[in-house]
């Protein structure tokens, strides 16, 4: 056995120098609360009353009402072309009146959610009024 690096028979250009911290004032960076998407790049001015309406729901407590009847409470996380939604810090009653049951993060299925419901201020639920008269805060 040799008592040598295997870096000291290396050229010095081929030898990797220790990497380097950076050493910038953290609070120079740029830290903006910017929403990430795979959807085609858009302008806030060119977003549809859909989307919208789905980015002023972020964080926004929802209530999804299943299928088979149990009733889903949690924050509106993100939703797919699909119509499948993420709720995180989900409870999950099964009996209205009864006690829940925490779940965390959930994805429910579109093909099982038979209605959501916003809880938001009727004002600012939708960010496109429909031409109805009243809109019903149940989708």
């Amino acid at each position: 056995m040799s008592d040598h690096n295997s870096t000291d028979n290396m050229p010095k250009t081929e030898q990797s120098s220790p990497p380097q911290l950076n050493t910038s004032d953290s609070n120079s960076v740029n830290r903006s609360n910017t929403v990430t998407t795979n959807a085609p790049a858009t302008s806030e001015k060119e977003l549809t009353p859909g989307r919208c309406n789905l980015q002023n729901w972020l964080g926004h407590p929802f209530r999804v009402v299943i299928t088979d009847g149990r009733v889903l409470v949690g924050y509106f996380n993100c939703t797919d072309k699909d119509a499948n939604v993420v709720l995180s810090m989900c409870a999950e009653y099964l009996e209205e009146g009864k006690d829940a049951r925490i779940l965390g993060n959930v994805m429910i299925p579109g093909k099982h959610i038979v209605s959501i419901a916003v809880d938001m201020p009727k004002d600012s639920t939708f960010a496109h009024k429909p031409n109805t008269p009243s809109a019903p805060e149940v989708l």
